[in-house]
């Protein structure tokens, strides 16, 4: 081989190089997307649970659906979800620090009624609570739940389920950066009910989902990380 080929055999051979670690320098920040839902690759977390005061004792976490309703038979009925175990070093988890691009809440919503709005959870519920557990059900008070509600996008629902998204970037970003996960709570604005299938429903993709848009924290890569 000649001298020029030689050399030019070691320039081509350093452009490639240079090339995939600008492809791996681009991959490593690169956003991510982690998805959570009931039944999906090993997910167990989602906790939903409606709360009646008309039946102020009974536990009613194993329903296929929930019913948000002002007025509801002549009580309230309103309904609280979480999402445990989204937030780790475990593959499919969102990493602590990172940065949340976005982040949505679905729920697969078969009846409309008056627009409902999503309170993020300041205090936990467990995984049964009850109308009379959270003392009369839960109030917007920046006590129980925070006053503001999370921005909300509310489409026309047809006669066959549909996805609703509810906007949660802000309050899963507060989680990431290390505020405690107490979920939510969907509370009617009047008494014209809006029901949802719940994470006990048979069909797995009308259950609902928490979609997580997220990059890595400084100085870590996303090799590790794999979707759920």
């Amino acid at each position: 081989m000649s001298t020029r080929s030689f050399v030019l055999s070691i320039g081509l051979f350093a452009a490639s190089v240079c090339l995939l670690r600008s492809a791996e320098a681009d991959d490593k920040f690169a956003s991510k997307t982690a998805s959570f839902c009931f039944g999906v690759n090993g997910y167990h977390g989602t906790i939903d649970v409606e709360i009646w005061e008309l039946a102020p004792t009974t536990i009613l976490n194993s329903n296929p659906q929930a019913t948000c309703d002002g007025n509801n038979g002549g009580g309230e009925s309103q309904v609280l979800m979480r999402f445990d175990g989204i937030i780790g070093e475990e593959p499919g988890q969102i990493p602590p620090g990172a940065t949340v691009v976005s982040a949505k809440l679905l729920v697969s919503a078969f009846d409309q009624g008056n627009t409902v709005h999503l309170h993020r959870m300041l205090v936990p519920f467990g995984e049964a609570p009850t109308w009379n557990k959270m003392i009369s059900g839960v109030t917007a008070d920046d006590l129980e739940a925070q006053r503001s509600k999370e921005s909300f996008t509310f489409g026309n629902i047809a006669a066959s389920a549909s996805y609703v998204p509810f906007e949660v970037t802000d309050t899963v970003q507060a989680w990431v950066s290390g505020d405690e996960n107490h979920g939510w709570a969907f509370l009617n604005t009047g008494g014209n009910g809006w029901d949802f299938y719940t994470s006990d429903f048979d069909k797995i993709a009308q259950r609902p989902k928490l979609v997580v848009e997220y990059l890595p924290p400084a100085g870590r890569s996303l090799e590790t990380d794999s979707e759920n």
